[in-house]
């Protein structure tokens, strides 16, 4: 199973929204999708997708603590069947591993090692997609999460503060020791020709743009009778959106998932 992590460096970048539809149109060519919401800082996923509050990663990761009083974390091990108690399940099929707002958690002491081991385990998983939605921090627990997967996708716009800003993210990395070479970036909308090209960006990171996704054009109305705003998969109405699903299936294209 691919191991596919969506972050950000600053928040309100769209990584969550760009995370569920990489998530759902994957799921809607067939293929078997996990979305896990690691954000604990802000609930999205549940929201976006209109799905209950429970189970979510928080009873999940009581579990993990509960079993960690007789084992160490590396030998906590659940099976398919215990992990999926702790899954949603959208319309489409695709599995989530929601989270309620648990900001409390950045601040337990073993978050870092609990989130390993959830890591590990879901990657375990007989699926063909794993998809991180991480918070936008430089914490260590998401310093360990961008190291579990095969791929890190950095989503942002191409204004030159963003620029500069992740430049001393990588370097900041690469000076604690983390690899930093499976990282990409996906623009949350089309190059503003007054900012830096796509080309100097590339230069100046030293990492591939993936994709490039356009902002939504129009309004979303949504699926349930509900307030929250993009309440359902966007790619399972191509016809509304073409150039955003269409900048989906590119970015899709680019991670070889359906080849």
């Amino acid at each position: 199973m691919k191991t596919v992590v969506i972050h950000s460096i600053h928040p309100r970048e769209g990584k969550t929204k760009i995370a569920k539809e990489l998530a759902g149109f994957v799921q809607l060519q067939g293929r078997q999708v996990i979305l896990a919401d690691l954000d604990f800082i802000a609930d999205p996923h549940r929201r976006a997708l209109g799905l209950p509050s429970k189970p979510n990663l928080e009873d999940l990761l009581q579990e993990i603590t509960k079993q960690s009083d007789t084992k160490p974390f590396f030998d906590i091990q659940f099976s398919k069947e215990q992990l999926e108690e702790f899954f949603l399940n959208h319309q489409s099929g695709l599995k989530v591993l929601s989270s309620e707002n648990s900001k409390k958690l950045a601040n337990d002491e073993d978050i870092a090692q609990k989130l390993r081991t959830t890591v590990r385990n879901l990657k375990k998983m007989p699926y063909d997609l794993l998809i991180l939605d991480t918070d936008s921090s430089n914490r260590d627990y998401n310093q360990v999460v961008l190291q579990e997967a095969d791929l890190v996708l950095i989503v942002m716009d191409n204004f030159r503060y963003n620029v500069k800003d992740l430049v001393h993210y990588l370097r900041d990395l690469n000076d604690m020791g983390y690899d930093t070479d499976h990282f990409r970036i996906v623009l949350n909308k089309i190059p503003n020709p007054l900012q830096i090209p796509v080309e100097e960006l590339e230069k100046e990171s030293g990492l591939k743009v993936m994709g490039i996704i356009p902002v939504l054009s129009g309004s979303i109305s949504p699926s349930y009778d509900t307030q929250t705003e993009d309440i359902h998969l966007i790619v399972s109405q191509p016809e509304k959106n073409p150039s955003f699903v269409q900048a989906i299936g590119s970015v899709v294209d680019e991670l070889g998932i359906l080849s």
